[in-house]
């Protein structure tokens, strides 16, 4: 009996042996397997070269990091710093690199803020012209506003019959009320209230064919003041 009890240590302890062994041998593979899923590439596609290039290597600081534990978050907390972007989608290609697809807001519009000329985004936001061109075509909006109220009056516009693009200026009074002026240089006034349905009386004005003067007033319900400056 004792010699059984023995025996039957020894196997265990052989057995717990065998065990340990075979952990310590698995750790190099369990490490080099582990390593195969660390974020050795990071794509970012949608806009120009060199934009792309530069989030790249801001993003820079992620590789080596698991892809699995890679937070969306921190991710669209970087992206935000970039307020040119409007909307993006990340792709994890396992096992090791993200693809950023992003997409640039529309430019909409420029204005003046502390002496320094800022793009209008439909995403909102006002937007640095430094790494931008080919925005002299864009309408010029003066005045104290926020980009939420131009981009509703935009909206209103576009519901129209009045092109947007054929806008060259556009003012927002403290009052509230706004005028625009064509590129042909002939200014609208508009009342504070049902822009609507004066949007569509001066377009169908200004496309009569019959206009000689440059300002068309509808400050006034129910009245139309043409005059010239």
């Amino acid at each position: 009996m004792h010699q059984y009890k023995d025996k039957k240590k020894n196997i265990l302890f052989i057995f717990l042996i065998l065990i340990f062994l075979s952990s310590i041998n698995n750790q190099p593979f369990i490490k080099k397997k582990e390593k195969l899923y660390d974020l050795k590439y990071i794509e970012v596609i949608g806009l120009d070269k060199a934009t792309n290039l530069d989030i790249e290597e801001n993003l820079n600081f992620l590789k080596n990091t698991n892809i699995f534990f890679i937070d969306k978050e921190i991710l669209k907390d970087q992206l935000s710093k970039y307020n040119f972007i409007e909307n993006y989608n990340i792709f994890k290609l396992y096992p090791s690199k993200i693809i950023l697809e992003l997409e640039q807001t529309e430019f909409l519009a420029r204005t003046i803020k502390n002496n320094e000329i800022y793009l209008l985004g439909s995403n909102s936001k006002l937007i640095n012209i430094e790494k931008f061109s080919d925005f002299e075509n864009l309408p010029i909006v003066f005045g104290k506003f926020t980009p939420y109220k131009f981009i509703n009056f935009k909206k209103i516009i576009d519901q129209s019959d009045l092109d947007f693009n054929s806008i060259k200026e556009i003012f927002f009074f403290p009052s509230g009320r706004i005028d625009i002026k064509n590129k042909d240089n002939i200014l609208i006034k508009f009342p504070l209230h049902k822009i609507e349905e004066t949007l569509d009386v001066a377009n169908k004005i200004i496309n009569s064919n019959n206009l000689i003067n440059n300002i068309i007033d509808l400050r006034i319900p129910n009245q139309l003041i043409l005059s010239n400056e």
